[in-house]
């Protein structure tokens, strides 16, 4: 009896003492975990505290900041509020694997926002911080702190892993690493949207637009001394996926809705106005531009007085009968018509009425004439133009075919396919891809025989040339604008660095100045080309039809022999609406 007394008092000895060392390991805990939360977490931040284990949770009494508590084991009801704060209570390296699985499977999880979060691992064993940092990477996870428990408390030294550390007297509890966005790739790809060769293509809004994003991710290769090169695949998202030693960057040049959904999208790096390139107003014709000399009811007002004039003097010849010639009405009209379009006329009045009346009309006449012939010289210098496509409207009922990428069809089709206006561009869609910019130009300026859908900058840096010979529709074009940006795999630590970079380019500008700087060395060497082609028929015609065998044509391959005609003025002398032999 005395024995099971003795044993008694000492089992209760016991556990008076090991529940005092679990008291002051939770203890400890708590005041590392509320010392290493006020140097990286603000105290309004909401933590979202996850265990492993519920028989293990912990009271943490000390904790200012709002949470919430998730046994991660047990079934998860209802909708939580995410939150990008994570707590993590493990205790092996296994456990903690399970439980990072678990949890991107829960409803708490987000793909986007969640692996930028903040973790915490807090563990009660040892657990070699490599083992932590390759399992954190895994899961695309980089910012982490571990509070482990220590190994060796007496002989711990800090290493060069160790980033923030503090000490705390008496304490088994130490925070040994805290992991910060480190590039570990050595390289940067970037995917174009088309397959096309950058550093082989010759087209403008290749070379130019798109080789800008690749100028832009080598400035950030240079910061932190990375490789940039391109890539071309056909299946984008396992590439971009794949866990690989490079980062792959999609360039995109919209942000729809689903690039949103399959991948991170930075701010963009350049922004361009789109709109559809239709054929410019023509020049009216000569016949038109006589007519439209005179407004119309001034040529019925000339006609009537005329009319008037005529029936007047050949009633005041038939009635006196001292003009035998002007009788007939017929001569009195035509007399009447040769003196107002300023001819002379043989026939003199011999009565003072009838002169009055002919010096009358003759300051009527020479008005008239003084008026038309002003503005008819102003309109055949600089005619004016017929009423070309300026609105959607007018562009859809055209027999223009309008030519675009295979994402203005689906854009058109998704949101705009109970449009009244809208809606007719699917039936007369002409799909390129890649759209082939300088060959639709052509067509449209030489032929206008179609539209195309194209950039504001674009066409007044890349093709400066065809500006005045291309009108744009920019109104209710029921289409995105294009924007350059960078995509990467959702939870990508990259996507942060992106961000900083496009936000400090545009805010200073200098996205503006690397696209002028891009595009300074493009000019309309087509249009050029095919004017001096034009030119120079038009001359071997001239000396055919003449039979002059002296006359030379001049050579246009050579600039230097004819430098007093520059080729702007050749240019404006030529007729690019008629097709020449089938030449393109």
């Amino acid at each position: 009896m005395k024995s099971f007394c003795e044993f008694l008092l000492i089992t209760f000895i016991f556990n008076i003492i090991n529940s005092d060392v679990k008291l002051a390991n939770k203890k400890y805990l708590q005041k590392s975990l509320s010392h290493l939360l006020q140097k990286l977490i603000s105290p309004e931040e909401t933590l979202q505290f996850i265990y492993d284990d519920s028989k293990d949770c912990q009271q943490l009494t000390n904790i200012s900041n709002p949470y919430s508590i998730t046994h991660i084991n047990e079934s998860i009801r209802g909708s939580l509020k995410l939150y990008n704060t994570y707590v993590i209570f493990t205790t092996n390296h296994t456990s903690f694997d399970e439980t990072l699985t678990k949890l991107q499977q829960s409803n708490i999880w987000n793909p986007s926002n969640s692996p930028r979060g903040k973790f915490i691992l807090v563990t009660s064993s040892y657990i070699d911080t490599r083992i932590v940092s390759d399992i954190f990477h895994k899961y695309g996870i980089v910012k982490f702190s571990l509070l482990r428990k220590l190994r060796y408390q007496k002989y711990y030294k800090s290493g060069k892993s160790i980033i923030l550390s503090f000490n705390i007297q008496d304490q088994e509890y130490l925070i040994c690493y805290t992991s910060i966005p480190t590039i570990e790739e050595r390289a940067i790809k970037m995917i174009l949207p088309y397959p096309v060769n950058l550093s082989t293509t010759k087209a403008p809004e290749f070379k130019a637009i798109f080789g800008l994003g690749l100028y832009f991710l080598n400035i950030i290769g240079e910061i932190f001394q990375m490789e940039v090169s391109q890539v071309l695949t056909n299946d984008t998202a396992t590439l971009m996926y794949n866990k690989s030693s490079d980062i792959y960057v999609l360039l995109s040049t919209t942000r729809d809705v689903k690039l949103y959904e399959e991948y991170d999208v930075c701010n963009y790096l350049f922004r361009d106005i789109m709109a559809w390139a239709v054929p410019a107003a023509e020049n009216i014709s000569t016949f038109k531009t006589i007519a439209n000399t005179l407004d119309v009811k001034v040529w019925l007002a000339i006609i009537a007085i005329l009319i008037a004039e005529s029936i007047l003097w050949w009633l005041f010849s038939k009635s006196l009968k001292t003009q035998a010639k002007l009788v007939d009405f017929e001569t009195c009209t035509l007399s009447s018509f040769f003196i107002t379009l300023g001819g002379s006329s043989q026939i003199l009045p011999k009565t003072n009425s009838l002169r009055v009346l002919l010096v009358f009309y003759l300051f009527y006449s020479m008005q008239v004439s003084t008026i038309f012939q002003g503005k008819l010289f102003s309109g055949l210098t600089d005619p004016n133009l017929e009423h070309g496509i300026t609105t959607m409207e007018e562009l859809t009922e055209s027999s223009l075919p309008m030519i675009g990428s295979p994402k203005t069809k689906d854009l058109t089709s998704r949101y705009f396919s109970n449009d009244t206006v809208l809606s007719k561009i699917l039936t007369k869609l002409i799909v390129q891809h890649p759209i082939n910019m300088t060959n639709n130009l052509i067509n449209i300026v030489r032929f206008r025989n179609c539209s195309t859908l194209m950039g504001k900058a674009m066409l007044y840096y890349c093709y400066p040339g065809f500006k005045p010979l291309v009108h744009l529709i920019e109104r209710n074009t029921g289409i995105i604008e294009f924007e350059l940006n960078l995509a990467i795999k959702k939870g990508h630590y990259f996507l942060e660095i992106l961000n900083k970079f496009s936000r400090r380019v545009m805010e200073s500008g200098i996205n503006s100045k690397m696209f002028s700087d891009a595009t300074a060395g493009y000019s309309n060497q087509v249009i050029e080309n095919n004017a001096e082609e034009n030119l120079q028929l038009h001359v071997e015609f001239q000396n055919c039809t003449t039979h002059n065998k002296k006359s030379r044509p001049w050579k246009l391959n050579s600039r230097k022999e004819h430098q007093d005609d520059s080729t702007d003025e050749a240019v404006v002398g030529l007729d690019l609406n008629s097709k020449l032999g089938g030449r393109s």
